[in-house]
C-alpha cells in the first residue's frame, strides 16, 4: 500500500481524510472499465529514465570547502542552503572527492531535484550541485534457462558473450520493426514463439523438397527436414548426396535466439523481446535453391515477387543462416543489392567449413554483414569460416549438440514431424547460431534509431565490438572487427543522429488562438508510429487508432497517443525536431484522466533529455476533454533537438494522458 511504501505524512493525512481503504482499487478507465494494460507491445525499456531521489550532492569551491563535522554542525550554513533551495535540507555525509551529500525531506522526481540542485549551484561558494540519482541493476530476464545462455552475458565475465543486459537496459525492441528469418520455417506452436511472428511465406517451390505436400504457399511452418534412406533411393537426383539425418528444426533455433518470448518466466530469453519475427521458408529437406532464397530475400524486404502476394510487413533485418560453396551468384547479389537499397540490413553466417569465407556464398556477397563464430573463451570456433570477408564475430558456441558451451535456444523433440506444443530447448553450435545474435542486436539498434542506414549499422557494430582477448585464435584480419557488443552498439545507435523524413505539406490545423501553427512531422499521428519512437516499460502500444475501453476519441483524425494506462509505467514518445526560429512555442492537445493523488504520477515535456515542463497527473487535474497545452521553447529556437513527451506512474491508482496534434506556433 502506498503509505506503507512511501512515507509521506501529507498524503497519509489526505488518504485518511478521503476515507480510502488500505486496499485501494485499481484505477478505472474513463468509462469505469478496467484500463487497457495488455495492449500490443510497442517499445520496452529497462531501467526508466524518470525516477525519484531524496538526496543532493554538493561540492564547495576550494576556498569555501567546510569540514564534514563543521558542515553538519553549522546550522547557519544549512539554513542558507535550504533558503536557496526552497526546501529544508539536512546533512547526511561526506563523500569522496570533497563533496557532501544532503538529504531532502522526501523523495521527489529527479526533474524536480535537478531544479533544486540548480538553485544551489548558483551560489558563488558552490562548485557544483546535482541530484544524487538512483541507479538500478541492468535489466535481466526472468526466463529460468537464461542462466544457461552464456552467449548473452557481458564479455567482462568468464564468457565472451554479446553483452545483452546493457542493451536491454536501453531498449528491448519495437513493434514497428520486423526481423526476417529465411530458413527451414518456424514451429509457431512452440511456447516460446507463440505470438512472436507475423504472417510469412513458404518459398520452397519443389514439392518434394518442401516436404509439406505442395510447393509455394502462405504457410511458413517447418514440417520437418529429415532425410531417410528411402528419400535417397526414391529421389537420388535430389537427395543422393545428402546425409541421412533427423529433422533439425534449424529455423526454430535461429528464431529463438532472435526473438523468443522473454521475461515470461518460461524457457529461454531472446535478444529482441518485442519486434515480431517474419518467417520466410526457403530451405526444405537437405537444401534450398538459390532461386527460392533470392525471391525470399526480396519478399522479406517488401519488394515484389511474381506470383506471390505482397508482403504487408516488410523486415528491416534479414537473417540468412545458410549457404554453400562457390562465388556469389549474380542472382544473390542482385537480390541483396535491391533490399539494401530499400533500407534492409542483410546478416549472413560465414559458414562452418573452417575455411576462408571468400569461397562461400552468400557470405562472400557484397552489401552483407558476414558473421564468424566465437566460442566461450573468445577464440574462433574451430568450425567457423574466417578471412577478410568477415565483418564481425559473435558467439556461436562449440562442443556439439547438447554441450553447455554451445548456444541454447528453442527446438523440438520430433525426429521427423514436429511434436505439437513442444516446450523443448537445445544447445546447437555454428555460424548459423552466431548470425542471429548480430541480426537480433541490429534489430535493437534500429528500434532505438530507425533512421540508421545499412552502412551506418555496419559501421556502428564494428566500431563498438569487443576486442578479441589476448592470445585469441581470432584477430581483426580473419574474424572481423571484434566480438559483437550489444550494449555498446545500441548505445551508439541511440546517440547517432536521427534523420528526419519530411512530410509535405505540413498541416496547419490549429490556426486560431496562439498565432497559428504547423504540426511537427506526423504530429497528428495519422501515419501511425512513423517518425515517432515509442517507449513503454509495460510494452504498451501508445500510438493507436482506438483508446478503448476509454470513452475518448482522438482530438482530430483517427489516430492519437495514449501514455500511461498501466501501473509502474515509464514511457515516452520521441522524435528529433527543429524548433522554428519564428514559432518556438510547442503545443499539443491533451486529455488527462487520472484516479491518482497529488504528487505521484507525472507527465513531462523534455528537450534533449531535460524536463522543460512538468504536469502533475492527479484526479484534480482531470480535463474532462481535450485541452491545449503550450510550452515555451524560445531557448531552443532555431536548434535541432530531441523532443520527448514522457510519463512516469507509480504502483497504484492509474493515470491516463492522451496526446494529439503536436506542433509549433509563433505566440503563447
Amino acid at each position: 500500500m502506498r503509505w506503507e511504501v512511501v512515507a509521506r505524512t501529507l498524503v497519509a493525512i489526505y488518504v485518511s481524510l478521503s476515507g480510502l481503504s488500505q486496499s485501494a482499487p485499481r484505477a478505472l478507465a474513463q468509462d469505469g472499465t478496467e484500463p487497457d494494460a495488455a495492449a500490443q507491445p510497442e517499445v520496452s525499456v529497462g531501467a526508466a529514465p524518470l525516477s525519484f531521489t531524496d538526496q543532493i550532492i554538493v561540492k564547495y569551491r576550494e576556498n569555501a570547502q567546510p569540514e564534514a563535522a563543521a558542515f553538519a554542525a553549522e546550522g547557519d550554513r544549512l539554513q542558507a542552503l535550504s533558503a536557496a533551495a526552497g526546501v529544508s535540507l539536512s546533512y547526511f555525509r561526506e563523500m569522496s572527492g570533497e563533496a557532501h551529500v544532503l538529504r531532502l525531506p522526501q523523495a521527489l522526481p529527479e526533474s524536480e531535484v535537478a531544479v533544486i540542485a540548480k538553485r544551489l549551484a548558483a551560489l558563488p561558494e558552490v562548485e557544483y550541485a546535482e541530484a544524487d540519482r538512483r541507479n538500478y541493476p541492468l535489466l535481466v530476464p526472468d526466463d529460468p534457462r537464461y542462466s544457461e545462455q552464456w552467449h548473452y552475458v557481458s564479455p567482462i565475465t568468464n564468457s565472451y558473450g554479446a553483452n545483452l543486459p546493457g542493451a536491454w537496459d536501453i531498449i528491448t525492441g519495437s513493434v514497428n520493426l520486423r526481423v526476417a528469418v529465411l530458413d527451414s520455417g518456424i514451429l509457431f506452436d512452440h511456447p516460446d514463439l507463440l505470438n512472436r511472428t507475423v504472417a510469412g511465406y513458404d518459398f520452397v517451390s519443389d514439392s518434394i523438397v518442401a516436404n509439406d505436400g505442395d510447393g509455394r504457399d502462405a504457410n511458413a511452418a517447418d514440417p520437418g527436414d529429415w532425410v531417410s534412406n528411402s528419400d535417397k533411393t526414391n529421389h537420388p537426383g535430389l537427395f543422393g548426396t545428402c546425409p541421412v539425418e533427423d529433422s533439425t528444426w534449424h529455423g526454430t533455433h535461429v528464431a529463438g535466439t532472435i526473438g523468443a518470448a522473454t521475461n515470461n518466466s518460461a524457457g529461454v530469453a531472446g535478444i529482441n523481446w518485442v519486434s515480431p519475427i517474419l518467417p520466410v521458408r526457403v530451405l526444405g529437406k537437405c537444401f534450398g535453391y538459390t532461386s527460392d532464397i533470392a525471391d525470399g530475400i526480396r519478399w522479406a524486404a517488401g519488394l515484389a515477387v511474381t506470383g506471390v502476394p505482397a508482403n504487408p510487413t516488410p523486415a528491416r533485418v534479414i537473417n540468412l543462416s545458410l549457404g554453400g560453396s562457390g562465388a556469389c551468384d549474380a542472382t544473390y547479389q542482385s537480390a541483396i543489392d535491391a533490399v539494401v537499397a530499400a533500407g534492409s540490413v542483410v546478416v549472413v553466417a560465414a559458414g562452418n567449413s573452417g575455411s576462408d569465407a571468400s569461397g562461400f556464398r552468400p557470405a562472400n556477397c557484397n552489401n552483407v554483414i558476414t558473421v564468424a563464430a566465437t566460442n566461450r573463451d573468445g577464440n574462433r570456433a574451430s568450425y567457423s569460416n574466417f578471412g577478410s570477408t568477415v565483418e564481425i564475430s559473435a558467439p556461436g558456441g562449440q562442443g556439439g549438440t547438447g554441450s553447455a558451451n554451445a548456444v541454447l535456444s528453442t527446438l523440438n523433440q520430433g525426429t521427423t514431424t514436429p511434436v505439437p506444443n513442444n516446450a523443448f530447448y537445445e544447445f546447437y553450435n555454428g555460424t548459423s547460431m552466431a548470425a542471429p545474435h548480430v541480426a537480433g542486436v541490429i534489430s535493437l539498434m534500429l528500434s532505438v534509431n530507425p533512421s540508421l542506414t545499412p552502412a551506418q549499422v555496419l559501421s556502428l557494430i564494428q566500431a563498438t565490438a569487443t576486442a578479441f582477448p589476448s592470445g585469441s585464435t581470432c584477430n581483426t584480419s580473419i574474424c572481423g572487427s571484434g566480438i559483437l557488443n550489444a550494449a555498446a552498439a545500441v548505445q551508439a545507435a541511440q546517440n547517432a543522429p536521427i534523420l528526419q523524413r519530411v512530410y509535405l505539406p505540413l498541416i496547419n490545423r490549429d490556426a486560431g488562438g496562439g498565432g497559428g501553427g504547423s504540426l511537427v512531422p506526423n504530429g497528428d499521428f495519422e501515419q501511425g508510429a512513423t517518425i515517432w519512437i515509442q517507449s513503454s516499460s509495460n510494452g504498451r502500444q501508445q500510438i493507436r487508432n482506438s483508446f478503448a475501453p476509454n470513452s475518448v476519441t482522438p482530438y482530430s483524425g483517427a489516430w492519437g497517443a495514449w501514455l500511461g494506462g498501466a501501473l509502474n509505467e515509464q514511457g515516452y514518445l520521441q522524435q528529433t525536431v527543429t524548433v522554428p526560429a519564428g514559432a518556438p512555442y510547442l503545443y499539443f492537445y491533451n486529455w488527462i484522466g487520472s484516479a491518482d493523488l497529488l504528487g505521484f504520477d507525472f507527465g513531462y515535456v523534455m528537450i534533449n533529455g531535460t524536463p522543460v515542463s512538468t504536469v502533475d497527473l492527479y484526479s484534480g487535474a482531470n480535463t474532462g476533454g481535450w485541452v491545449k497545452r503550450v510550452t515555451n521553447l524560445s531557448a531552443y529556437a532555431g536548434q535541432t533537438v530531441t523532443l520527448r513527451i514522457a510519463i512516469a506512474t507509480d504502483d497504484s491508482l492509474n493515470s491516463n494522458w492522451f496526446i494529439d496534434d503536436v506542433g509549433f506556433q509563433s505566440t503563447p
